[in-house]
């Protein structure tokens, strides 16, 4: 007698089965590649939905950014199944453009249609379409990619890295290198810097949205109240900016002028974290100070939902805790690490304890929530006394997920080294023999008193800082072939 099939079963039970809570995410995912009937179940029950996380890759070689919204503009349903979006960092390297450059992206004619469509809509920067259709500056793609993720819950920023060359790069002649490394066209419509004379390096800055750029990332273009109703602001409910090891935190670095304006865009914002920010006046050189500023007028709103809130090693004034503290009246736990400046700890601690419980009734605080860095002088740096760990409820879902998906892609991951170490990436024309590989693997940007900026090399055993770029080794090609011939299928997990 043949044994049924399990498609046989009515569609009530394999509903039951599929959403059964003791099967993990991998589980799902394979079931949902068996057939055209278990994809259905899997992709429209709510624990599928709930679980899916995306991890965004800025200006990867391997281009999986632009992969995922040619993915979500033929299939829309796939960016709404994305409720957490992770950012990790993958700036270019002036030094060898053949191995970490990725390639100029094409766009279909009907996609850039739909791009421009989109970019009406909800009423985006007038020069991001043009930076999208460049194909160059993947951070781009996150303003567009919020408009398609509209059930979007949780976002990680990580630690941005503003430049698209990251390094010394502040020469013409890393812009001519990365254009011709990089460029895939005769003559691109939007970017024709080949017939520019002078200085290339701030058009190329300028037209990709880099450090030269006020804005500094084209995703904090979305932050004006112009864009208070879009659909991804009203369910975003985790936030996180600035690095996420306590070791890369060592100088502020983005404007954080930001953070009152997050929190009052948001309406139901409920933990937020920030690390590193600083209030400095991006338009001005010299990284002149700028109070935070208080958009409640613009906005419309006058208090913040947020209930968990940490700022770690940022360069804000006494004055700005207490503006953070007058838009809040909802927290429930608060932890900091506040720069000293001539100021007494304690009466640091008591003033900034006091306007925050002051504004929020149920906060309870105590004395290790706040922590204080004292500033040294003679070049020496920051030294810090960390704060209480965040408060974003994903540390023990985030190391299952994690230790899942590394079990099911250690062999992706070993062909993506091996396929960056081959021999397609180099550039044998304008490389002369004999010339030594350059040891990405053991680079560590300088660290020191000193502020040199220059690289230096450590072997993996040495505990060294990290650079400000997420590792390429680790993260599987899985959107193209090897010889990029053939294009494959991206799928969201």
């Amino acid at each position: 007698m043949a044994m049924a099939s399990l498609t046989t079963l009515p569609t009530e039970l394999l509903t039951q089965i599929l959403t059964d809570q003791t099967l993990s995410h991998g589980d799902i995912n394979d079931c949902a590649l068996t057939c055209r009937l278990f994809y259905t179940i899997a992709t429209t029950t709510s624990p599928f939905k709930r679980k899916t996380k995306y991890t965004f890759h800025v200006d990867h070689r391997s281009n999986p950014s632009w992969n995922l919204i040619s993915c979500i503009l033929s299939n829309p349903s796939v960016g709404h199944r994305i409720h957490r979006i992770i950012l990790t960092w993958h700036r270019r390297s002036p030094h060898k453009p053949s191995v970490s450059w990725p390639k100029q992206w094409l766009w279909k004619s009907h996609q850039l249609v739909q791009i421009k469509n989109i970019c009406k809509k909800y009423n985006l920067d007038e020069e991001l379409y043009s930076v999208i259709e460049d194909g160059y500056n993947s951070e781009a793609l996150l303003p567009l990619l919020l408009c398609l993720t509209p059930n979007l819950e949780s976002l990680d920023l990580g630690h941005i890295s503003p430049s698209v060359i990251r390094g010394n790069s502040s020469t013409p002649d890393s812009a001519v290198r990365i254009f011709n490394a990089c460029d895939r066209t005769t003559i691109s419509k939007n970017f024709k810097a080949k017939n520019i004379k002078g200085n290339k390096k701030r058009y190329f800055d300028s037209r990709w949205g880099s450090i030269y750029r006020r804005d500094i990332l084209w995703f904090y273009t979305t932050l004006a109240p112009k864009n208070i109703s879009l659909p991804v602001f009203q369910n975003i409910k985790h936030l996180r900016h600035g690095p996420r090891d306590p070791r890369r935190r060592k100088l502020p670095g983005w404007p954080a002028e930001h953070i009152p304006t997050i929190l009052l865009l948001l309406p139901n914002l409920e933990s937020a974290e920030f690390n590193s920010a600083a209030a400095f006046d991006p338009s001005k050189p010299g990284g002149e100070y700028k109070p935070l500023p208080n958009p409640s007028e613009t906005i419309g709103r006058n208090k913040s939902s947020i209930k968990h809130l940490k700022l770690t090693s940022c360069d804000i004034s006494i004055e700005d805790y207490c503006t953070l503290a007058n838009l809040t009246s909802s927290l429930e736990s608060f932890a900091c690490t506040v720069i000293r400046t001539g100021w007494d700890t304690r009466a640091l601690r008591e003033r900034i304890s006091k306007v925050f419980m002051g504004n929020n009734p149920k906060l309870v605080m105590n004395p290790t929530s706040i922590g204080v860095a004292s500033l040294m002088t003679m070049g020496h740096g920051f030294g810090y006394h960390r704060a209480p760990d965040a408060y974003l409820p994903f540390l023990e879902a985030d190391a299952e997920e994690d230790a899942e998906e590394n079990l099911k892609t250690f062999e992706a991951q070993k062909a993506g080294r091996e396929y960056a170490e081959s021999r397609i990436w180099k550039d044998e024309e304008s490389e002369p023999e004999g010339e030594p590989e350059y040891d990405y693997e053991h680079e560590h940007w300088c660290d020191s008193d000193c502020y040199c900026g220059y690289p230096r090399f450590e072997d993996s055993d040495s505990g060294g800082y990290w650079t400000d770029m997420e590792p390429d080794g680790g993260v599987p090609l899985r959107t193209r072939d090897v010889k990029g011939s053939k294009s494959r299928s991206h799928f969201v997990t």
